[in-house]
C-alpha cells in the first residue's frame, strides 16, 4: 500500500472520532432523562410508566451506546496512526498506554450503560414491576459511579497519553496541549459527581478528529519498482 493510500485511510478512519461524538451527545441526551437515586419515587414511576421514554433507553443503551464505542476505538486507530506518520520516532509505551486505556473506558461506559438502562429493560421485558422498581434504583449509583469516576479515570489517561504524543509529533500546537493536560487533570482529581463532566471526552476527541483530519503528513515520493 501507498503512503498516499495510508493517508488516505487515516483521514477516513478520523471520522469514526465525529461519529462517537454525535453518538454520545445523544445518547447523554437520552440517558440524562433517566431518574437518578436521589427522584422520588413519584419521579421515577412517571418516567418509567411512559412506553416511549423507555423505548428511548433502550435504544440507546443497545445500539447507540456500543456504536459510540466502537466508533471510539476506530478514532484511537486513527490518531495512532497519523501520529506513527507524522514523528519521527515512535513512543511504544504511550501507544500501548492510550489504545489500552480507550479500551478500558470504553468497557467502563458500556457496563455503566447496562446499570443505568437495566430498570427500563426490566420493565419491558416484564422482569421487573413498578412495585418493586425502587428496590432496583440503587443500582443507578453504581451505574453513576463508574460512569463519573472510573471511566473518566481511564479517560484521563487516554487523553494525557494522546495529547503527549500528538504534541511531541507536531499534530497539535502547544497551546492546544496545554488545555487537554487542564482536562487530564480534571477527569483525573473531579470527585463531582455530574454526568455533564463525561461530555469532556467527546469535546476533546472532536477537537483531535479535526487535527487529524486537517494535519497530513508529507507524502513520501513511491519507490521505483
Amino acid at each position: 500500500m501507498t503512503a498516499t493510500a495510508n493517508v488516505r485511510i487515516g483521514s477516513r478512519a478520523a471520522y469514526a472520532g465525529l461519529v462517537f461524538c454525535a453518538l454520545y451527545a445523544i445518547v447523554f441526551t437520552v440517558l440524562s432523562r433517566i431518574p437518578d437515586a436521589s427522584a422520588t419515587q413519584e419521579a421515577a414511576k412517571e418516567f418509567y410508566e411512559s412506553s416511549g421514554e423507555r423505548r428511548l433507553v433502550q435504544i440507546a443503551g443497545v445500539y447507540l451506546v456500543p456504536l459510540a464505542g466502537i466508533s471510539l476505538l476506530w478514532f484511537t486507530a486513527a490518531m495512532r496512526h497519523r501520529v506513527a506518520g507524522l514523528a519521527a520516532r515512535q513512543d511504544e509505551l504511550l501507544s500501548t498506554v492510550q489504545l489500552l486505556s480507550a479500551a478500558v473506558y470504553v468497557a467502563m461506559v458500556f457496563a455503566a450503560t447496562a446499570i443505568l438502562t437495566a430498570p427500563a429493560i426490566g420493565l419491558s421485558t416484564g422482569v421487573v414491576t413498578l412495585a418493586n422498581l425502587g428496590a432496583d434504583r440503587s443500582m443507578l449509583v453504581v451505574g453513576d459511579s463508574i460512569l463519573v469516576v472510573y471511566a473518566l479515570r481511564a479517560a484521563g489517561v487516554f487523553i494525557g497519553a494522546g495529547t503527549t504524543r500528538a504534541l511531541k509529533s507536531g499534530l497539535i500546537p502547544r497551546w492546544v496541549a496545554m488545555l487537554s493536560y487542564l482536562l487530564v487533570i480534571v477527569l483525573l482529581v473531579t470527585v463531582a459527581r455530574i454526568r455533564a463532566i463525561s461530555m469532556l471526552v467527546p469535546v476533546w476527541v472532536a477537537v483531535m478528529s479535526i487535527f487529524v483530519l486537517v494535519k497530513r503528513p508529507a507524502e513520501q515520493p513511491s519507490e521505483s519498482a
